[in-house]
Order: structure tokens, then sequence, then C-alpha cells
């Protein structure tokens, strides 16, 4: 093999596997994107899901949820200005930490 060859074959490689990469986490959004209501009231039915904590981004460009069950299952959902809303990330053993108040001495 030429050592043209030897050096373009793992680049190519590399380049093609970032590509797939890229092609499955676009189509993995698209399949978890829908009108809010939907989202939230699929949360609820399903796993019982509902509301405990929110944000806005830093420009309030998008709102950013967490979704809770008392049996720990949990849910990120962002909900972007044109109304869009995904669902960015779930698990399970979700636990609730005490909130710490910074600069009290304790």
């Amino acid at each position: 093999m030429s050592r043209f060859l030897r050096n373009t074959i793992p680049i190519i490689v590399l380049s093609a596997g970032m590509v797939a990469v890229s092609v499955a986490a676009s189509h993995a959004a698209m399949r978890y994107c829908g009108e809010r209501s939907v989202l939230v009231r699929a949360l609820k039915d399903k796993y019982q899901e509902v509301p405990v904590a929110m944000g806005l981004s830093q420009r309030s460009t998008e709102a950013l949820e967490i979704f809770t069950s008392e049996t720990g299952s949990w849910t990120v959902v962002m909900t972007m200005t044109d109304g869009r809303t995904c669902i960015m990330a779930a698990g399970h053993s979700w636990h609730d930490l005490p909130r710490v108040k910074v600069g009290v001495a304790s």
C-alpha cells in the first residue's frame, strides 16, 4: 500500500464516522421534538412526570424544564421561541437535593 493511501484512509474513515454520528444525532433529535402540550401530556400520562423546575437561557431564547416522577424517572425538555419543544435527556433515579444558600455560615 502506498504511503499516500496509508495516510489518507484513516482520515476518510474518521470523517465518515463523524458524518454518521452527526446524522444519527440529528435524526434522534428530530424524533423527540414536537408540540409542547403533546409532550407534556405524554410525560404525565405515560411516566407520571410533572414539572419541578424551569429556567430561561442567558438570552431568553429557550426555556428549560425538568420533569420528574415519584418513582424517580426524569426528563429534561427545552422549548424554543418558535414553539418547538424537544426532549433533551431522560433517565431514572432522580433525587431532589436540599437547597443550599451560598455565603451563609453553617
